[in-house]
């Protein structure tokens, strides 16, 4: 190849370079669930459609949404009563105990053999839906970052250890509240996640403390954020040298007199990925921006300020807005 040649190569591969550069990032959401499924998940996914048509920088090319198969489920015992509850009411539950036991017999005679077949093709579905998060076909598909929006309970990936290196590798990873839901028992995730859900008590009003105002994430919200009502997460198994605090609370969610240093909001560099995790998005009007949204406690304000906190963390994630990794464990 002669030197007109090799130059003209030379542009003509860094047109090519500099096209796939503009291309937008290519983002996948899974919204399935084998344990609780919050009603906030179409809401969930009404403001990352939202958030997608608004961001030209990057799209939503993949779904994944609950396989539609219904499984009957069992009768619901009763609540137990506690230790200081009068006789009147634990006669009242030892009566409720029988019917339940009554309605039990009945369900596994006429409905539990159709609910095993039932969950058995739900359990296959959802095998086959989750077949494009293994790390195969998150390369084949050029998915640049994976989004786990309220998703909970031991979805069957098909790899996870793979799945946490394909983020390693350079995949951006992306939680919202019932993230650290899922999977629980997998110490692949969880070790990416850096904490897992430890319980919650009721809803209640919440402020909290910037641990990286700078930060995209942060959504130029300042040095304080309250929310009006949510179901704040209590988390273990969380390693705070190991991330960048991004929101916390200086308190217990349910108990004020118990001080010290509680996560909301966390992002990590794992290799060459980036992780974002948010414990807020349970309730509709988190998401949701309709002014005329039912039983509406949060302000259109809180949740616009929160899809800007879900839009800087995927930014982020994606590479497409600076912002710091670097563990700030003495932020308080």
């Amino acid at each position: 190849m002669n030197l007109k040649h090799l130059a003209l190569a030379m542009i003509v591969g860094s047109s090519i370079l500099a096209e796939a550069a503009d291309l937008p990032k290519r983002v996948l959401v899974c919204t399935t669930t084998m344990g609780y499924r919050h009603p906030s998940i179409p809401y969930g996914e009404e403001a990352l459609a939202a958030i997608d048509a608004a961001s030209p920088e990057f799209e939503i090319v993949t779904w994944l949404r609950q396989p539609d198969i219904q499984v009957p489920q069992a009768p619901k015992p009763p609540r137990k009563p506690g230790d200081k509850n009068s006789a009147a009411e634990l006669e009242k539950y030892n009566t409720a105990m029988a019917e339940h036991k009554k309605a039990m017999e009945q369900w596994n005679k006429d409905v539990k053999p159709e609910a095993d077949i039932k969950a058995a093709e739900f359990n296959a579905a959802m095998a086959k839906t989750l077949e494009a998060l293994s790390p195969e076909a998150l390369q084949e598909n050029k998915i640049d970052a994976v989004v786990f929006c309220n998703t909970s309970g031991a979805l069957p990936l098909p790899d996870p250890e793979g799945f946490a290196n394909w983020v390693k590798s350079g995949g951006g990873f992306i939680g919202m509240h019932a993230g650290s839901d899922t999977l629980k028992d997998c110490l692949p995730y969880t070790d990416m996640l850096c904490g897992i859900f430890d319980g919650h008590g009721p809803q209640v009003p919440a402020t909290l403390h910037a641990g990286d105002k700078e930060h995209p994430a942060n959504a130029s919200i300042g040095d304080i954020w309250t929310l009006s009502q949510e179901e704040m997460y209590r988390i273990k198994n969380h390693n705070r040298d190991l991330v960048r605090s991004i929101w916390f609370m200086r308190h217990d969610p349910n108990d004020t007199e118990k001080k010290g240093f509680f996560p909301v909001a966390w992002v990590r560099g794992l290799g060459d990925g980036r992780i974002f995790y948010t414990t807020l998005g349970h309730r509709e009007d988190i998401w949701s921006i309709d002014s005329n949204l039912p039983n509406r406690i949060n302000s259109v304000e809180t949740a616009t300020q929160f899809r800007n906190h879900i839009l800087g963390g995927i930014r982020w994630a994606l590479g497409l807005a600076p912002g710091s990794s670097e563990p700030n464990p003495t932020t308080n």
